[in-house]
């Protein structure tokens, strides 16, 4: 089935774009929106764990994700997905096509922060009220 504009909706994911359930670990909750990195598995086994991607680190080469809804800390589970639509952020100045750059606990920013930054998306729509798409690459980039 093709992924079509009219199935993507707004700070949301869709189950055509791939969805894995993860276990968080850390101590504290990931908030929706946030770009995380697999860091393990669960004593189970039954879930790969994430924790939120730091910039820069020795994590640029894990795979990344993004939740989409809010996990839980201390062992609490959720989706990530491979592409999120982030709608009404401000993107501040930043043009159509800018590059969206990883920057400190899962968080992103327009405007480059210097050194070796992660590409994590685009900015799609400009202004106050804008639109980001997070699409963070699986391994450095």
């Amino acid at each position: 089935m093709a992924i079509k504009p009219r199935r993507i909706k707004a700070n949301t994911t869709t189950d055509f774009l791939g969805s894995w359930k993860v276990m968080n670990n850390t101590g504290s909750d990931i908030e929706k929106g946030k770009i995380v990195y697999v860091n393990g598995v669960n004593s189970s086994g039954a879930f790969l764990t994430v924790t939120p991607f730091n910039t820069p680190t020795a994590q640029v080469n894990a795979p990344k994700f993004v939740t989409g809804a809010k996990i839980a800390a201390n062992g609490g589970t959720g989706d990530v997905r491979q592409f999120y639509i982030d709608v009404g952020v401000n993107v501040g100045a930043a043009a159509l096509d800018d590059v969206v750059y990883a920057a400190a606990a899962g968080g992103w920013v327009v405007a480059n922060p210097g050194g070796s930054p992660t590409k994590v998306g685009v900015v799609v729509k400009t202004g106050a009220t804008g639109t980001v798409l997070l699409a963070p690459p699986k391994g450095a980039a």
